[in-house]
């Protein structure tokens, strides 16, 4: 069913300029995401989207380590992301709000660059996601439409930390790495990183995050 749908999402345009410091950041690390959420982010999709991506980079040499800004940690860890899910990133059961009905889904996902490198600070796009899988998790149960949504928001990361991680605005023709979603990709059982891939995301350093300013979003988009 999910094979007939067409949609496809462009996950990599580039914008900005920022500056940060480097330090090594060798593959079979750590990889600490500092997660930000909306006040009204359900917790269960978000805790499926984490259980997902962890088993993705895993397959890259990377083990995910999750704070958020109320829970920021102790960390001399190399390889540090700033990830940031605006809006509400869940299916609601029912009708949707203004918000939802006229989100943009053309940048479902976000990382930011400056000049040639790629900056550690990506973002989701709740509404437009939420807008765009609704047609095919609408009739799905409750526990079934928070795991193929937070599943999803996997991918979607995923393929930013590929650029941020292999420092690349490069696609790759299979895979996470590819340039187009449709929404086979986003919800089939079965979507990983190409082994093409695998191999720039291990022998790529990795600039920290630390004394960064922030530039503004990289958009992903259909």
């Amino acid at each position: 069913m999910f094979a007939r749908v067409l949609a496809a999402f462009c996950l990599f345009n580039l914008v900005v300029a920022a500056c940060w410091a480097t330090s090594d950041g060798p593959a079979n690390s750590e990889l600490v995401v500092y997660l930000r959420t909306d006040s009204l982010q359900p917790p269960r999709p978000v805790d499926i989207m984490k259980h997902e991506l962890a088993s993705l980079m895993l397959s890259a040499g990377y083990r995910v380590e999750w704070h958020t800004p109320q829970n920021k940690g102790d960390t001399t860890a190399g390889t540090l992301v700033v990830v940031e899910l605006r809006g509400a990133c869940s299916m609601p059961a029912g009708s949707f709000g203004p918000d939802i009905a006229a989100a943009d889904t053309r940048t479902l996902a976000s990382t930011a660059v400056s000049d040639d490198t790629v900056l550690p600070f990506s973002t989701v796009n709740c509404a437009g996601l939420t807008r765009l899988l609704a047609p095919m998790l609408a009739p799905e149960g409750g526990a079934r439409r928070d795991f193929l949504y937070g599943r999803a928001m996997a991918r979607l990361l995923a393929h930013e930390f590929y650029h941020i991680l292999a420092n690349t605005r490069d696609h790759d023709r299979d895979g996470i790495a590819k340039p187009h979603f449709t929404f086979t990709d986003l919800l089939t059982e079965q979507f990983e990183f190409e082994h093409t891939t695998l191999a720039k995301m291990q022998r790529q350093p990795v600039d920290s995050v630390a004394e960064t300013q922030s530039g503004a979003d990289l958009p992903t988009g259909r």
